[in-house]
């Protein structure tokens, strides 16, 4: 099926315009050459029947006046149905009472004829110069062919976009993050070879991506082995304070680690969606896990609502509120964080000064905005939360109020407990 806007759609109806108006044409100027053609040939009848009366009145006899007629290319007509066709009423009698004769021409089944008619001996005779090549079927072949031409050459347009159908089939498949794309059409034209740069360009584009992930997958595997080194030594360390910082940073390092593998995969539409129901208390646990964050520390994590329950990606939201969470104590004045729930929307709020540019730029990897603290991060934070939020199907959204920054997840939770 195709849409009513569609390009194929639009050329057939341009074609079935174009051909109406060709056939009314057609008929129009057969018809107008039909009229112009009797025109002529009325008037031409009608000057030999006046030229017929005259010779007549100058003592011409009918024997002479056939004579005429047949010099002129006319011949006699013997068809009965013609001569019943015939009537007195149309003629024009002329000479005296012992010798009369009427003449006249009349129109027979779209045909032009002389009728003499001898009154003397009640005979009459009919004429014509008429002959079966002068018809116009010659103007209804020239029609048909070029009707035919023009079939021919919407077909041929058609066939040429017929392939635009596949494409944009293909390029979908492409949007969706399927690198496997085919050439459509080997044509010669436009469409064609839009097909086979576009495939060229997706085989391009899907290589880089390969390229890409080993890279990432690379340096990530590199990274672990010294970090894995690391961990060991410090579990030799007897001091235990340092043992235990020691341990933390190797800790953190390789969570970052998993982190990104995480964000490749999202990046990379490799990443399968699983959203399960759980309560904001463990999905807080698990975020101070990842922050290193431990009981015996001062708490810069404020928690309301802790039985409020979501449906989502556990994996997803946690590196999604993690990053919020941590980009807020960093940046925050008091060193404090707010979490808590308004409605079905996830809320994490933090003092501080607002931001110096538009929100939306901070979504950029690396941006910066002059800021010295902002330096503090990796400058993907905020890359991270929108892309791990969206990709969930959720919708981020910020306001600043009171000296205050307030970030949304929206229609994440699906009960707070808290209610009464």
């Amino acid at each position: 099926m195709f849409k009513s806007d569609s390009i194929i759609v639009k050329i057939t109806l341009l074609f079935i315009f174009s051909s109406i108006s060709f056939i009314l044409f057609v008929l129009y100027f057969i018809n107008y050459e039909i009229n112009k053609s009797n025109n002529i040939i009325e008037q031409r009848y009608n000057s030999i029947v006046s030229n017929i009366s005259d010779l007549f009145k100058f003592g011409y006899d009918l024997k002479s006046l056939q004579g005429y007629l047949l010099d002129i290319g006319f011949y006699q007509v013997k068809d009965e149905h013609i001569l019943n066709a015939t009537s007195q009423r149309y003629f024009l009698l002329y000479g005296q009472k012992d010798k009369q004769l009427a003449v006249n021409s009349k129109k027979i089944n779209g045909h032009y004829y002389i009728i003499m008619h001898d009154t003397t001996n009640n005979a009459s005779f009919v004429y014509t110069d008429y002959k079966d090549d002068v018809d116009y079927l010659n103007y209804y072949l020239i029609a048909l062919l070029a009707f035919i031409a023009l079939i021919f050459f919407y077909i041929l347009v058609l066939n040429s976009l017929l392939p635009l159908s596949a494409l944009r089939r293909e390029v979908k498949k492409f949007a969706s993050g399927n690198m496997n794309i085919k050439v459509i059409s080997n044509n010669k034209d436009e469409i064609g070879e839009l097909s086979q740069e576009f495939a060229k360009a997706a085989y391009t584009i899907n290589e880089m991506n390969k390229a890409r992930v080993l890279f990432l997958r690379s340096i990530m595997h590199e990274l672990r082995t010294p970090i894995t080194k690391g961990r060991i030594v410090a579990e030799m360390i007897t001091d235990t304070r340092a043992k235990n910082r020691l341990i933390s940073v190797f800790t953190r390092l390789n969570i970052i680690i998993d982190d990104f593998a995480k964000i490749e995969e999202m990046s990379t539409k490799n990443y399968k969606i699983s959203k399960t129901k759980f309560t904001l208390i463990e999905l807080m646990q698990n975020i101070n896990k990842m922050l290193l964050i431990e009981e015996d520390r001062p708490r810069n994590v404020i928690l309301d609502n802790r039985d409020a329950e979501m449906i989502a990606d556990f994996d997803a939201m946690s590196l999604s509120v993690k990053n919020l969470v941590d980009n807020a104590i960093k940046y925050s004045s008091n060193q404090k964080v707010i979490v808590s729930v308004e409605g079905r929307d996830l809320v994490v709020k933090n003092q501080g000064e607002p931001f110096k540019d538009d929100f939306n730029n901070y979504f950029q990897p690396f941006y910066s905005d002059g800021k010295e603290n902002i330096q503090k991060g990796l400058g993907l934070g905020m890359y991270i939360i929108k892309h791990t939020i969206e990709t969930q199907g959720f919708k981020l959204e910020y306001k600043y109020q009171d000296n205050s920054h307030y970030f949304y997840i929206k229609d994440c939770i699906v009960s707070d407990t808290t209610e009464s």
